[in-house]
């Protein structure tokens, strides 16, 4: 299976100038339009960005560890497909991390400033995984899985899905380590023009 990265980009006026106006009827059409051209189809929105992280795997016959870093491709690979490390899952949910962007900071310098502080930052990254989940996360699915791509759920029906593949959604969508993608895997990043938090916010908490 090779995942390839293909951005299908909409512009707001097609969503009507209301928050959500037409983005589930989007999705659905999404979902029936290119199943069978792609193993798998992701949904966020345009001001985001889905952040990949380091993971630590200590050296063989050594005390020392090294970083790997898997792309997102690789991440949905053992996520739904892989023999040995796959979930099962016809969908996972992004663990959805907000950043307040004040008026003074709205650059594409200033946000791409923002995105690299939260990652090079632990405490303010540590903060904001604890304490900036203000909103639900977007959606990856399985396209031979996923009976309707629901903006933040990856709906699916019973006998739909392959044998063996499972509806992971948990009950009142709770945190489960099956069904959202872990902050070791990657989080969604919303970069927000209002305030919902004020410790959610560009270059706030950081380390020193």
């Amino acid at each position: 299976i090779n995942i390839l990265m293909v951005p299908v980009l909409t512009p707001s006026p097609l969503f009507e100038q209301s928050v959500c106006g037409g983005q589930y009827q989007f999705a659905t059409y999404l979902a029936a339009r290119y199943s069978a051209d792609y193993h798998v189809i992701m949904f966020i929105d345009g001001d985001t960005s889905l952040l990949e992280r380091p993971q630590t795997q200590p050296l063989p016959s050594s005390s020392s560890s090294t970083q790997l870093k898997r792309t997102q491709q690789q991440i949905y690979y053992d996520r739904f497909f892989s023999p040995t490390h796959s979930t099962q899952c016809a969908g996972h949910r992004y663990q959805l991390i907000e950043q307040y962007v004040p008026p003074s900071h709205d650059t594409d310098e200033h946000l791409l400033q923002c995105t690299h502080d939260l990652l090079s930052h632990p405490k303010k990254w540590k903060f904001a995984m604890k304490n900036c989940h203000l909103k639900e996360g977007h959606i990856v699915g399985r396209t031979d899985a996923i009976y309707a791509y629901s903006v933040h759920h990856p709906d699916t029906l019973e006998g739909y899905a392959p044998i063996g593949v499972d509806d992971c959604i948990s009950p009142g969508n709770t945190w489960s380590e099956r069904y959202y993608l872990l902050e070791s895997e990657m989080v969604q990043i919303h970069l927000r023009d209002r305030e919902r938090k004020k410790e959610c916010t560009c270059f706030v908490n950081r380390s020193k």
